[in-house]
C-alpha cells in the first residue's frame, strides 16, 4: 500500500494514464519529488505493458452486480476524505471490471514467475541473503538486484516476518547513506514476495536492510545482508 497521505490514492490511475489531464499533470509534478510515490511509480512501470498483453476477448462475462460496483465506488469516495476535491464519478463497464480482474491475476502470475527464478536464470547483477537481527527470529529473505533505467530493481522473497505488517527495503551506500527501495507488506503466513525499485547503481552499495516501515525514516532493523556481485 502506498504510504503517501495526499496522493497515494491517485498513483494507480497515474501509472495507467487514466486520470483527467489536470490530475495527470499534478501527479507528474508530485511523483518527481515524493519519497513514496516516486519509487512506487517506478516499480509499477511495467504494469501498462502487462495490461496491453491481455486479450479482452478471452475475458469471460462478469457476474458483478450494479449494487457491488456502486458499493466499491462509494467506499472509494469515502476513503478520499471530505477535504479532497470532488471528481466526477464514472461507472465502469462490467466487462472492463472483469478485464481488470484478469489483468491482476496475470500480473500476480507474472510476479510469481519472476520471483521464482533463481539467481542463475535471472538478469541479476548481484544477490543477497538477509539474516535476522532480532534474537530468536526465524525470519529471512533473499534478494536479487537487476539494473534498470530507474536504478536497481530488487526482487525480494521473505519469510517468517510478523504477519500483515508494513516493511521497507533499504540499500546502504558505501558513503553510509540509506536509499529506500520502497515498502511491502507480509501476508498472513509471514511471507512476502515484492518487486521494488531503488535509485542506486551497481557498485554504489553493498548492504541491504529490511526495517519496519516508519514513513521516510529507517525503522527498527529486522533483516540485513551483504550483496554478492
Amino acid at each position: 500500500m502506498n504510504a503517501c497521505p495526499t496522493h497515494g490514492d491517485l498513483l494507480g490511475g497515474y501509472v495507467l494514464g487514466s486520470l483527467e489531464p489536470a490530475e495527470m499533470e499534478e501527479m507528474r509534478v508530485h511523483v518527481a519529488g515524493c519519497p513514496h510515490c516516486g519509487p512506487d511509480a517506478r516499480g509499477l512501470g511495467p504494469l501498462p505493458g502487462l495490461l496491453d498483453q491481455i486479450e479482452l476477448a478471452d475475458v469471460p462475462p462478469p457476474s458483478l452486480s450494479p449494487t457491488i460496483e456502486e458499493a466499491v465506488l462509494d467506499r472509494f469516495a469515502r476513503e478520499r476524505g471530505p477535504n479532497r476535491p470532488a471528481r466526477r464519478r464514472r461507472r465502469l463497464p462490467l466487462r472492463r471490471l472483469a478485464a481488470l480482474g484478469a489483468a491482476c491475476a496475470a500480473i500476480a502470475v507474472f510476479a510469481f514467475v519472476l520471483l521464482g527464478e533463481d539467481e542463475q536464470d535471472s538478469h541479476a547483477y548481484a544477490s543477497a541473503k538477509l539474516a535476522p537481527l532480532v534474537a530468536g527470529s526465524t525470519a529471512g529473505a533473499t534478494a536479487w538486484a537487476e539494473d534498470v533505467p530507474a536504478g536497481t530493481r530488487v526482487r525480494l522473497r521473505a519469510r517468517g516476518l510478523p504477519a500483515k505488517s508494513m516493511y521497507e527495503l533499504w540499500c546502504v551506500r558505501g558513503d553510509g547513506r540509506w536509499v529506500s527501495g520502497g515498502t511491502f507488506r507480509a501476508a498472513g503466513d509471514g511471507r512476502a514476495d515484492a518487486v521494488l525499485t531503488a535509485a542506486v547503481r551497481p557498485g554504489d552499495y553493498h548492504v541491504m536492510v529490511v526495517t519496519r516501515h516508519r514513513g521516510g525514516m529507517p525503522g527498527p532493523q529486522l533483516l540485513r545482508g551483504r550483496l554478492r556481485y
